[in-house]
């Protein structure tokens, strides 16, 4: 800690998850600048073992028609570099969710996952020491901190691949939450326990409850309450759309709901790899 925040002279709070300061948005900017903007340009960096690198400069035509809309033909009167610095004009006016947006738009569309994986472990780690309020996970912005949260969720998308299904309802889940302006939480919580009942179906290879599943497991009796109660607040009906009551849920349910449906599947899976069922 510097001489600034130990004295109280710099704010050292969370973040608010509104709040996107100066310093936070440079930073992330640095991490596509580093990687992607300053190889525009500059014949030095332009080639990848003898060969043209047109990623960059591929990548900023995308990012001005699919992104900020903007017309090619004008955008192409200007050179590279005047691009590069328009571009960060018209990042620098952005609303704080789309600077979020600017983030995961890359890792849907810029075609070198090792760049991909840099710029985002340099934004998660200006996350971190910035003291944001998000996380990437799977080249999503999340409203979570706690790195035992994240590693528990991260790890759901390393389970065997006959679990493939699962894994689709599990980033289904972290989208919706990770939905900006506006997070669509219980669509989240639903994908979360939908998450739990295909895997239920795959290890059984029947339509079974959640429930008789609970009662099969080697688990202590007091953990298959804590389950089973989970998944009955839910209930049947709002998870499948039978009425149109909504579930009483805001971000904290939510998030609840993806770690601790994260963690029953972890613990499921590595149980159903030593134990039949």
């Amino acid at each position: 800690m510097l001489f600034s925040e130990r004295y109280g002279h710099k704010k050292t709070g969370m973040l608010k998850k509104d709040e996107m300061p100066d310093h936070l948005r440079t930073r992330i900017w640095n991490a596509f600048y580093e990687e992607i903007f300053s190889k525009i340009g500059n014949p030095e960096v332009q080639f990848i073992n003898d060969r043209f690198d047109s990623l960059p400069y591929e990548y900023l035509k995308v990012l001005w028609d699919k992104l900020f809309r903007q017309n090619l033909q004008v955008v192409a009167k200007y050179d590279y570099r005047e691009q590069v610095s328009m571009m960060y004009k018209s990042f620098a006016a952005l609303d704080w969710y789309m600077v979020y947006d600017f983030v995961e738009f890359l890792a849907k569309n810029y075609q070198n996952v090792i760049v991909v994986k840099s710029i985002m472990t340099k934004i998660d780690t200006a996350f971190k020491e910035e003291r944001s309020s998000y996380r990437v996970i799977q080249g999503l912005v999340v409203p979570l901190t706690s790195e035992e949260e994240i590693k528990e969720i991260d790890k759901v998308f390393n389970i065997p691949h006959k679990y493939d299904v699962v894994k689709d309802h599990h980033k289904k889940a972290l989208k919706f939450l990770s939905l900006r302006p506006e997070p669509e939480y219980e669509n989240s919580i639903k994908e979360s326990i939908s998450a739990v009942e295909s895997l239920v179906k795959i290890t059984t290879g029947k339509e079974k409850s959640l429930s008789a599943l609970i009662e099969r497991l080697p688990i202590h009796d007091a953990m298959k309450r804590g389950f089973k109660e989970l998944y009955d607040w839910t209930s049947e009906e709002a998870r499948h759309g039978r009425t149109k009551k909504p579930l009483s849920c805001g971000e904290p349910e939510a998030r609840y709901m993806l770690i601790i449906c994260s963690a029953f599947i972890n613990y499921a899976t590595s149980k159903f790899a030593t134990v039949t069922i």
